[in-house]
């Protein structure tokens, strides 16, 4: 339970009303004052709103927020993979796969955490 927890802390971080979800104007001052604490990155680098919104209501819920995460460790162990750092890649991508659809298949957040151990 202490890695949901800390992806609930990540997650709250930008949820300034404490509403328990994000809207479009949280997620953008956040970004900015992420990126203005470490110069050294960039916005096109940093994920977009939309990206995270996935049911497309202008807010991100903690089940959008960790099935975002989850797809974009997935994509970076798969560029890993192809990149030719197989070890453990592919079975941890195969995993995360799982855990990234979850909502499409129905799956609620126990599943999904399931599928994350």
């Amino acid at each position: 339970m202490g890695a949901i927890q800390q992806d609930y802390d990540e997650f709250k971080q930008p949820d300034v009303d404490g509403d328990d979800r994000i809207s479009r104007a949280e997620f953008n001052m956040y970004v900015k004052n992420y990126l203005a604490n470490h110069p050294g990155l960039q916005e096109k680098g940093y994920p977009r709103f939309e990206d995270f919104d996935h049911d497309k209501d202008g807010f991100v819920s903690f089940m959008e927020y960790t099935q975002q995460m989850a797809y974009q460790v997935q994509q970076a162990e798969l560029k890993k993979f192809y990149a030719g750092d197989t070890k453990g890649a592919n079975l941890k991508a195969q995993a995360l796969s799982g855990l990234a659809g979850g909502a499409q298949k129905g799956k609620n957040f126990n599943d999904l955490y399931a599928n994350y151990r």
